[in-house]
């Protein structure tokens, strides 16, 4: 139902979130279907009228470190190895427009996805060996793999937004891998220690 460019584009997007199992977690789900055989029961759902979203208030995360490290798009291993495997390359990593070091990347218009080595990489490459090693790696990791490898390109002028998206999204992975917590048990702790307005009114009063 949807092409392999798209996949891409979907698994790039959902490796930067900190509900991420693992890295390439969309190409992942394809392949237990399309590969492995796997079946899904699709239950009828009813429309839901809309609701506000609570407010529970503010989370500490200081500079994206208080609790634990994130460096988001920044991949220290192709780092080292781009010189060998992408001899040809002017630098083995690129900077956002806020001067931050990440993974190489290149731009375009758009977000936008190479449509025949998304569809090489998708169909041909991604084997039961990849399938299986990548259960053990980081979500963000296959993030950094589709920019690093020009399968995906960002928007120009678009970078430090992204690097900002990852970096948020491996802090609260880590915090949540630090602490041993699902995502459910996560979401449970952040709107637990989540400061409330009126105590954060009372900070700034105190700080006045």
């Amino acid at each position: 139902m949807i092409t392999p460019s798209q996949l891409v584009a979907i698994d790039f997007m959902l490796s930067m979130h900190y509900y991420a199992p693992h890295a390439f977690p969309a190409v992942s789900a394809w392949y237990e279907v399309h590969r492995l055989g796997r079946r899904y029961r699709i239950p009828k759902v009813d429309t839901f009228p809309k609701v506000p979203i609570t407010n529970h208030g503010w989370f500490r995360v200081g500079q994206f470190d208080a609790e634990a490290p994130a460096e988001g798009l920044r991949d220290f291993g192709a780092e080292q190895w781009n010189g060998y495997r992408h001899p040809g390359r002017v630098s083995t990593y690129a900077q956002t427009t806020a001067g931050e070091r990440v993974v190489y990347f290149e731009q375009s218009d758009r977000l936008d996805v190479d449509a025949e080595r998304a569809c090489e990489f998708v169909t041909c490459s991604f084997d039961y060996e990849w399938y299986a090693r990548v259960q053990v790696n980081a979500g963000i990791e296959s993030a950094r793999f589709w920019l690093n490898e020009t399968i995906l390109t960002l928007p120009s002028g678009k970078s430090q937004r992204y690097q900002e998206m990852a970096v948020r999204g491996q802090y609260f992975a880590r915090l949540a891998e630090r602490l041993n917590l699902t995502p459910a048990e996560m979401d449970q702790y952040l709107i637990s220690n989540a400061v409330k307005e009126v105590q954060q009114l009372d900070l700034f009063s105190m700080a006045a």
